[in-house]
């Protein structure tokens, strides 16, 4: 590519995306039991490792 035309490729925005061309998804996995007898585990998790 030469360079005028690399810097026509930036002067158009694309077509924005139609909201019924969009698909909601939703996380529908069960959470895992915390087990309590496991203190590590639970300080990691509150943690946020």
């Amino acid at each position: 590519m030469t360079e005028p035309d690399e810097r026509e490729r930036f002067r158009h925005l694309p077509e924005p995306v139609r909201l019924e061309d969009t698909v909601e998804g939703v996380d529908t996995s069960p959470v895992p039991a915390a087990d309590s007898s496991d203190e590590r585990e639970v300080f990691l998790r509150q943690a946020g490792a």
